[in-house]
């Protein structure tokens, strides 16, 4: 099999995939500064508001993103972003007069969902179609700091539009702009070259060629190690993301009592710390430990978990420790995503790539709800953090024990070092490029 040809194009495609992504999340994290305007303002609790701002859109997006899994491998990852950047502005501009209702907000953020989940499908297939095999880890890493730069963008974003409106239902609205952008760059790769290697299905016999890889890939066991790190890692972030600025925010003896402002201020570099272990993940996998990633995930997983038992101990008075800790939890932590998405994209036919990918996002999707419900419950029942800071630690620490059973597959993506890719990627077609 010839090795295909990759294009300068290919930058095109990577910046498109981290300014689609980072709309996406903006999109996605846009209602979470109102929540105390949505309580007041709907009637409701401060968890009611919650479950219907973050909880319905992440049930939403996980189911949405195994789903997408399967349309891409079908018709391309190109068709699936128009589909979910178009979504994503009907939400915006639909969740203005929906939102004067608790009902209405949640068909919003259902939308809104609807439209987040292929965005997050996609990151195996454009790795596989578009990108070296050394590049792809790297790649994966990118779209795990694009989802980051969009919550921190977005959490001030809305925040702008309110100060401009000073309604928290029109600020909404004006979620549609980054979308938007990300259509344009959508459209443009759908009408633009074809990728140098080709993943979709086009004849029968191909697709029962696609289907005979997704039951091999499904045979191995590194694959359901990697569904299970994406579920718990999820889970690990969304429980960090809940608990820490209330833990941070309120008064002892349940929290440490820096009140909204000084948690924020604490925790900010906590979302840097993330983009820089995003960043790392491929350089240390790849480099350091020569692609195995078992070694690096799990001393990446236990020290995360160790610091997270760390929060026990910390005061309001423990000084650079409040800034420091939270750095550490998600800088070890943040290795683990852009991994699994890299192995996959290196060690899997690209021709299942959009269902594998699509299924870890799904569960990573799944694993946020859980995070979410978990967490929330164990506050409610408990009235401290103790629960949640133990339940945050153990849920990490599995995904890094998970790591040690990944067993090398067998099953390479085209152009990688190793067996011979398995019964589609004999028929699949490669576009000759010229340009390197």
């Amino acid at each position: 099999m010839n090795t295909p040809h990759h294009p300068r194009y290919r930058w095109f495609v990577l910046a498109s995939l981290v300014l689609i992504t980072t709309a996406g999340a903006m999109s996605m994290i846009a209602p979470a500064p109102f929540v105390g305007l949505v309580s007041e303002d709907l009637g409701i609790s401060l968890g009611a508001a919650v479950a219907t701002t973050m909880m319905t859109v992440m049930l939403t997006t996980s189911i949405v993103a195994f789903l997408s899994g399967f349309v891409i491998d079908r018709v391309g990852f190109p068709i699936v972003w128009v589909f979910g950047c178009a979504m994503q502005i009907v939400a915006a501009l639909a969740i203005g007069p929906l939102s004067h209702s608790t009902s209405g907000l949640v068909i919003g953020r259902i939308l809104t969902g609807i439209g987040m989940g292929p965005i997050n499908a996609v990151i195996a297939t454009v790795c596989a179609q578009w990108f070296r095999p050394r590049e792809r880890s790297y790649v994966a890493a990118a779209q795990g700091v694009s989802m980051w730069l969009g919550i921190s963008i977005g959490l001030l974003w809305t925040p702008h539009w309110f100060a401009v409106f000073g309604d928290w239902h029109r600020a909404l609205t004006m979620s549609a702009i980054p979308p938007a952008v990300g259509l344009v760059l959508a459209l443009a790769i759908l009408v633009g070259p074809k990728p140098p290697v080709s993943t979709v299905a086009e004849t029968v016999e191909h697709r029962a060629a696609t289907a005979a890889d997704m039951k091999r890939s499904l045979a191995t066991r590194a694959i359901w190690v990697l569904f299970v790190m994406a579920l718990f890692e999820a889970w690990f972030q969304q429980a960090y993301n809940d608990m820490a600025p209330g833990f941070y925010a309120v008064d002892p003896p349940v929290g440490l009592g820096l009140g909204p402002v000084g948690a924020g201020q604490a925790l900010t570099w906590a979302g840097y710390a993330s983009i820089v272990g995003t960043i790392l993940a491929p350089f240390v996998v790849d480099r350091l430990f020569k692609g195995n990633p078992k070694l690096p995930l799990m001393i990446a997983c236990t020290v995360s978990a160790v610091f997270t038992m760390g929060m026990h101990v910390i005061t309001k008075d423990s000084g650079a420790a409040l800034i420091l800790l939270p750095c550490a939890m998600l800088l070890f932590s943040s290795i683990v995503n852009p991994t699994i998405y890299g192995y996959i994209a290196n060690h899997y036919p690209s021709t299942v790539s959009g269902r594998l990918g699509g299924t870890a996002t799904s569960l990573a999707g799944f694993g946020s709800f859980l995070g979410l419900a978990v967490g929330s419950a164990a506050l409610a029942l408990t009235g401290y953090y103790t629960v949640s800071m133990n339940v945050l630690a153990a849920v990490i620490l599995i995904s890094g024990i998970a790591s040690l059973l990944i067993k090398e597959p067998g099953l390479r993506a085209p152009g990688a070092a190793g067996p011979v890719p398995v019964a589609a990627e004999a028929a699949e077609t490669t576009v000759p490029v010229t340009s390197s």
